[in-house]
């Protein structure tokens, strides 16, 4: 498929479908906030609280836009968006954050405590998602006050995950293990900072630099000689832990990674990141129906062999390993054409018209509901169940969107 077309699509998909969705049902105008507790196909379910990894996510969200907007590549009123990801981001800074500089997990609606069961009382993804609110929305805003109140929560974030000591609910990572998923947001919520900081101040200072480049050899070790990501590295490879892969994660962690070396100006060779993108859509697509699975083999698209040890990891990798999901398809597309038409890497140019072309005729809901059906069962039919917070999330499907949209936009 013709880039040009592609981004025709993704704008309709976007500006249409998407946003129109969330921004009538998503913003809170009471309380501060968004709501995203709404099911998979869009009806809200209310009850849940509002999770901070979705909070922060959206400002994020509304910010890019809004910058994509003022910058002519999105023809959207920058505003309107900007209204309420600042409400948004001073929701989650009068509710969220602790004097230790971690965040809460989860808050009621109106911003108080959460007191019900059943959710843990913090994660490094929700403190990673904060930042990336905050960084995107001083970048959008021109307004450095926001990235001062995330770099303390960044600074814990990263002394935790850097440690192996990070909380990483709703995925646990079995004892002994360190995981891609924890270092890779990580380096994705300071390549965000990085890129505000160098808006906002005229470059990258001396230790940021040295932080990303120091990540970036932390997230490349995952990488293994046959060009896939190994996602948890531990005692033994014998078993269902060291054996599973995450297509989805290996795939959007390099177009984090190639952005990164970007920015800091490494100038190493790019080739075998590239690689790593057409290696881990070759390892998850499903032979048989198509699409990207969510867990495989190291060994090929089927599911995960190994030692089972009995972890409640191990348990949501067998349950789910052939469900099909929204976000592990939009980073596919976006990455494979990144890789083809930001880094004319031609092997990479087939996967991306055959991932667009499943992820189109798939997810968006239709007459199946709401904006997109961001979960699917093997075969491509609705899944109706949680995958990981019991939320409906715009952050990838947006954010790949914008990503296809910015591409072409600096090709012309």
């Amino acid at each position: 498929m013709d880039l040009t077309a592609m981004a025709g699509q993704a704008r309709h998909q976007l500006t249409e479908v998407v946003l129109p969705f969330w921004l009538s049902y998503g913003i809170d105008t009471e309380n501060g906030g968004f709501h995203t507790t709404f099911d998979n196909r869009g009806r809200r379910q209310g009850g849940a609280g509002k999770f901070v990894w979705s909070q922060g996510r959206f400002v994020w969200l509304l910010a890019r836009a809004a910058d994509l907007s003022r910058r002519g590549v999105l023809d959207l009123e920058p505003e309107q968006l900007l209204v309420p990801a600042r409400a948004g981001a001073q929701f989650l800074r009068d509710h969220a954050v602790h004097p230790d500089g971690t965040c809460s997990f989860v808050l009621t609606d109106e911003g108080r405590p959460w007191q019900g069961s059943g959710q843990s009382g913090h994660s490094v993804y929700a403190d990673c998602f904060f930042v990336m609110g905050l960084a995107e929305l001083a970048r959008a805003d021109r307004d450095q006050h926001w990235l001062q109140l995330a770099r303390p929560v960044l600074a814990t974030a990263r002394r935790s995950v850097l440690a192996g000591t990070a909380d990483t609910p709703p995925y646990e990572v079995p004892a002994g293990y360190r995981a891609f998923g924890p270092p890779m947001i990580l380096l994705n919520t300071m390549l965000v900072v990085g890129q505000a900081q160098t808006e906002l101040e005229g470059g990258l200072d001396p230790e940021l630099r040295a932080q990303l480049a120091e990540l970036v050899d932390v997230v490349t070790s995952h990488r293994l000689a046959d060009g896939t990501v190994q996602e948890m590295i531990g005692p033994a490879e014998d078993t269902l832990v060291a054996r599973h892969r995450v297509p989805g994660h290996a795939i959007e962690g390099m177009w984090v990674l190639l952005e990164t070396l970007d920015l800091i100006g490494d100038d190493r060779d790019r080739t075998p990141l590239l690689e790593t993108i057409v290696a881990s859509c070759e390892l998850g697509w499903d032979r048989e129906y198509g699409g990207l699975l969510r867990y495989t083999d190291a060994s090929g698209p089927l599911a995960p062999q190994g030692v089972d040890t009995g972890t409640g990891y191990e348990g949501l990798v067998k349950r789910t390993w052939s469900t099909k999901l929204w976000w592990v398809h939009s980073e596919a597309f976006a990455a494979a054409a990144i890789a083809a038409y930001g880094y004319r890497y031609t092997p990479a140019a087939p996967w991306v018209e055959r991932v667009w072309a499943y992820t189109m005729d798939v997810f968006p809901g239709g007459d199946e509901g709401a904006e997109w059906i961001q979960i699917r069962d093997r075969s491509g039919a609705p899944l109706d169940e949680v995958v990981a917070l019991p939320v409906k999330d715009p952050f990838h499907i947006s954010r790949n969107l914008m990503q296809i949209i910015e591409l072409t936009h600096r090709r012309s």
